[in-house]
């Protein structure tokens, strides 16, 4: 995209006064929306493109941003950012050199770029009409999206120019429906890098619309949750995300120095022992995938808690260096107008011994959580969170019977992690839909085995808890 001479040039004039390092991170992206309410299909197309100039010395960041690939602008940006960073003169060299690779494919098997609007259309199509097939159905509401980025990073850090394509599609299905003016909504998505191609299958739009119609339609028959303390026994998959939002953030370097809940952790037990929690960027098409983070350094599998135990934070090179570490891959941005932060990638809690089933055969009373995460609050420094449940069922006698409604949990993510007794042997991750929002919205995976706390704090409209009562 742009001449790899130009960028050594303007590193070299970015890092002239001075500086820790210095990279220019150089992007042109393409998005692509199909959309479908209430049966009126809308497309639109955008293209993007910028450069990104960072500058960071004694662990601040200095970053200006410019839409112009002409030499004069680029050299002018690299000035500016070097003259705010200041400092003493400094001879350096950027040699065109990729690291270790993964060997991951071009993520499109036709390039967004080249693709028409027309097979996305009757994808959102078939979508809407199974959709609207259900019965009580009074809203509709499809949503596709692809975005293919090309990106290229010149870094002073690893003496590296990277170029890589980076294509995301996602795609999810409303169904709102209407029983007696009683009105329940149904949601179901997935995020996957790669096209078309993805949307088959398991995967394939009817089906995911079917799956957002099956909850709509549960919850017409849904009674008011009970309230109180109970044990909470979460399914596998997509409930992932109350431990990327409750724990994960926590874990985040830039956090940690903040004073989360996790600071001044490591080595100590901050979870069951029957807890390993990873945070991984190496499995292909997951969409907090990736072969190299926005900093240059390979993508890896971080173990952050090993069998209850806090082993690793995730960090980018400035908060790596400030701990004394080695970055773990986790520098990420939304794109060229942001500098890179630490974020999450795919976090997952890894398979345990107890068989699924057992687990909820041996909860004499409590909640069944099917999908959480409709919704909620999150404090990354304390861990304190609140979330809805999309899909609950009351727990009686071992037996999972009727859905609930307006449920919601309430707890501290270390807490949670501690009162984890029982982790199944089911681990799904998934190809969550969700972005993850921390200033910056970058697309993220979760998953999860069964896994039972013994006690949370559950808000209800119903009768208060007592035991099952």
């Amino acid at each position: 995209m742009i001449d790899h001479d130009l960028l050594k040039k303007a590193l070299a004039v970015a890092i002239g006064k001075g500086a820790d390092f210095a990279d220019i991170f150089v992007e042109k992206s393409l998005y692509n929306w199909v959309s479908a309410d209430d049966r009126k299909i809308e497309t639109d197309l955008a293209a993007e493109r910028g450069v990104g100039l960072r500058v960071v010395t004694g662990g601040r960041s200095y970053y200006a941003m410019t839409n112009s690939f002409e030499e004069a602008e680029i050299l002018k940006l690299a000035a500016y950012v070097r003259d705010a960073a200041g400092g003493a003169n400094k001879e350096i060299g950027v040699i065109d050199l990729r690291q270790k690779d993964l060997g991951w494919e071009h993520p499109f098997k036709i390039s967004a770029a080249q693709a028409s609007a027309g097979p996305k259309a009757d994808i959102v199509k078939r979508a809407e009409q199974r959709a609207w097939e259900t019965p009580h159905a009074v809203q509709a509401t499809v949503r596709y999206r692809d975005h293919e980025r090309a990106v290229t990073l010149a870094s002073t850090l690893n003496d590296s120019i990277i170029s890589h394509t980076l294509g995301l599609t996602e795609f999810a299905v409303i169904v709102i429906v209407d029983k007696n003016g009683t009105r329940e909504s149904g949601v179901f998505g997935r995020s996957f890098y790669g096209g078309l191609e993805k949307l088959e299958g398991k995967y394939a739009p009817e089906k995911i619309a079917a799956n957002a119609a099956e909850m709509a339609t549960i919850m017409l028959g849904a009674k008011d949750c009970p309230r109180g303390e109970m044990p909470v026994v979460f399914a596998p998959g997509d409930n992932g995300i109350l431990f990327h939002e409750s724990c994960g953030h926590g874990m985040e370097a830039d956090l940690v120095e903040k004073g989360s809940n996790f600071a001044g952790q490591m080595d100590k037990p901050v979870a069951s022992k029957l807890v390993t929690l990873v945070d991984d960027g190496t499995i292909p098409g997951y969409p907090g995938s990736f072969e190299y983070d926005d900093e240059g350094t390979p993508s890896q599998n971080t173990v952050m808690i090993e069998k209850g135990i806090l082993k690793n934070y995730l960090h980018s090179a400035i908060t790596a260096k400030k701990f004394g570490v080695q970055p773990t891959g986790s520098a990420r941005r939304e794109s060229y107008k942001f500098p890179p932060i630490p974020r999450m990638r795919n976090t997952y809690i890894l398979a345990g011994e107890s068989d699924p089933e057992d687990i909820i055969k041996n909860t004499p009373h409590g909640l069944y959580a099917v999908e959480t995460g409709g919704g909620g609050q999150v404090n990354p420094i304390t861990g304190e969170f609140i979330t809805s449940i999309k899909l609950g069922y009351l727990i009686q006698n071992g037996k999972i019977t009727h859905p609930v409604r307006g449920a919601s949990i309430i707890g501290r993510g270390i807490d949670t992690l501690r009162n984890i007794d029982r982790v199944g042997s089911d681990l799904e991750i998934t190809y969550s839909p969700g972005r993850c929002g921390k200033g910056q919205n970058v697309p993220v995976g979760v998953g999860m085995p069964t896994v039972r706390v013994k006690s949370l704090n559950v808000g209800g409209t119903g009768e208060a808890y007592e035991g099952g009562k």
